[in-house]
């Protein structure tokens, strides 16, 4: 799982692409109808980050990260399900700092 920084004042888009995963399920015509994310925490932060603007295109997902507490380790979530009804998920973790 990729760690990923992000600073308390910045809001930053965070893609995932599904194109190779896609490919290797064995029908290269399925494509992502629904994304959903997901955010929690990982150290001791009262507080989560707010997601906003969550897009999909056939083969990515992306989302807009803001407000996360500086120290603090978050788990970002995305998970998809495709036109053939399958459903996957795959995380990064943020760590919040000062850059």
């Amino acid at each position: 799982m990729a760690t990923l920084l992000i600073d308390p004042d910045e809001t930053l888009d965070y893609t995932m692409n599904w194109a190779t995963w896609l490919a290797e399920t064995g029908s290269p015509e399925d494509t992502i109808s629904t994304s959903s994310w997901a955010v929690s925490a990982s150290t001791g932060s009262p507080s989560q980050p707010v997601l906003s603007g969550a897009t999909n295109t056939v083969s990515t997902a992306t989302v807009f990260v803001a407000g996360c507490q500086l120290g603090a380790l978050y788990q970002l979530t995305n998970r998809i399900t495709t036109g053939a009804g399958r459903t996957a998920e795959r995380s990064l973790t943020l760590r919040c700092e000062q850059r």
